[in-house]
C-alpha cells in the first residue's frame, strides 16, 4: 500500500502543471489502503474469543496431573512446572473442551503420602526425568467431567517411552 501511495503521488506530480497535488489526496489514499488491509481482520466474525475463567485452566491442569499421578508407575508424585493452553472448544454456553500441554517432574513426596503435589519440592539431580504431557479436559459448569492424558518421557534413557492415561472421547 505504501508503494502504491508513493506511485499515486508521483503520477499526480508528473501530470500536474502547478506542482505537487494537495496533501489530502495522499492522506485519503493511505486511509483507504489502511481500511482495506486492517478492517477485515479487526472486525472479522470468524475469530471468536473465549474469555475463560483462569480457575478453569487451574482445574483442568490439576485434574490432568491428578490423572497422571493416579496411574503412573513412579513411587513419587508428579508436579507441573510449565503449561499452556493449546485449544479451547466451546461446546455450549456451559460446557467446553480444553486441550493443554504441560511438563511435569517427580517430586520428593511419595504417592502414598496423601500430600498435595503443588506443595511438594521437585527432586533434584541429573537423572530426574522430565515428562511432557498433552491432555484434553471436558468441563461443564466449571467442573471437570472427563480427562484424557498422553505423556512422553523426555529423559535420554526413556526417550521413546509413551503412556496414555484415561479414556479418549
Amino acid at each position: 500500500c505504501l508503494f502504491l501511495a508513493w506511485a499515486h503521488g508521483l503520477a499526480q506530480v508528473r501530470n500536474s502543471t502547478r506542482g505537487p497535488p494537495p496533501f489530502n489526496g495522499h492522506r485519503t489514499f493511505l486511509a483507504t489502503c489502511l481500511r482495506l488491509t486492517v478492517a477485515p481482520w479487526a472486525f472479522c466474525p470468524g475469530f471468536p474469543v473465549y474469555d475463560y475463567d483462569p480457575s478453569s485452566l487451574k482445574e483442568a491442569l490439576s485434574a490432568s496431573v491428578a490423572k497422571v499421578n493416579s496411574q503412573a508407575l513412579s513411587p513419587y508424585l508428579f508436579r507441573a512446572f510449565r503449561s499452556s493452553i493449546k485449544r479451547v472448544n466451546v461446546v455450549d454456553e456451559d460446557s467446553l473442551n480444553m486441550d493443554l500441554e504441560f511438563s511435569i517432574r517427580e517430586t520428593v513426596c511419595r504417592r502414598d503420602s496423601g500430600e498435595n503435589p503443588t506443595t511438594c519440592d521437585f527432586q533434584r539431580g541429573y537423572f530426574v526425568p522430565v515428562v511432557v504431557c498433552r491432555s484434553s479436559v471436558k468441563l461443564s459448569a466449571q467442573q471437570v467431567r472427563d480427562v484424557w492424558v498422553q505423556c512422553h518421557w523426555s529423559s535420554s534413557s526413556e526417550s521413546n517411552s509413551r503412556e496414555e492415561v484415561g479414556p479418549r472421547a
